[in-house]
């Protein structure tokens, strides 16, 4: 008897070997196929990437806008500052021509007062210092 009759034979044990013990290890895990009448659908995981993409677009959308917001109130408050910073170096300057000797002795005329024609000086290095008292306990 030649062994090439009996290969078929191996092949077939072996493959019946083989599914058996496949089987034996599904038994372990639970069956996953539908209930009949019912179909698997991925809806459900669909439905919740999609919410999830949604969420964080619109969370990226709200988070453009107050940044937009707050850019826009950057460059009001800056433009702000602009004005104010021009308005005080006017004012100085305002206060600069009003506080010159020509500008404040004729304010002075203009007031009634009358220039001195002795004029006194005070020498404070001649007035006593007070003396301060000391507190008794």
């Amino acid at each position: 008897m030649a062994l090439s009759a009996l290969a078929p034979a191996v092949t077939k044990s072996r493959k019946i070997v083989v599914g058996r013990s496949t089987r034996a290890v599904l038994r372990l895990v639970p069956e996953l196929r539908p209930v009949a009448g019912e179909q698997a659908s991925d809806r459900l995981f669909y439905g919740l990437i999609g919410f999830i993409l949604a969420l964080g677009l619109l969370g990226l959308l709200g988070i453009n806008i107050l940044l937009g917001n707050d850019a826009v109130r950057i460059k009001e408050l800056k433009l702000e500052a602009i004005s104010i910073n021009e308005a005080r170096e006017e004012a100085l300057r305002e206060v600069a021509i009003i506080s010159t000797p020509e500008k404040l002795a004729e304010r002075a005329v203009n007031l009634g007062m009358v220039p001195s024609s002795t004029p006194r000086f005070l020498d404070l290095s001649e007035v006593p210092a007070p003396k301060a008292e000391k507190v008794k306990p």
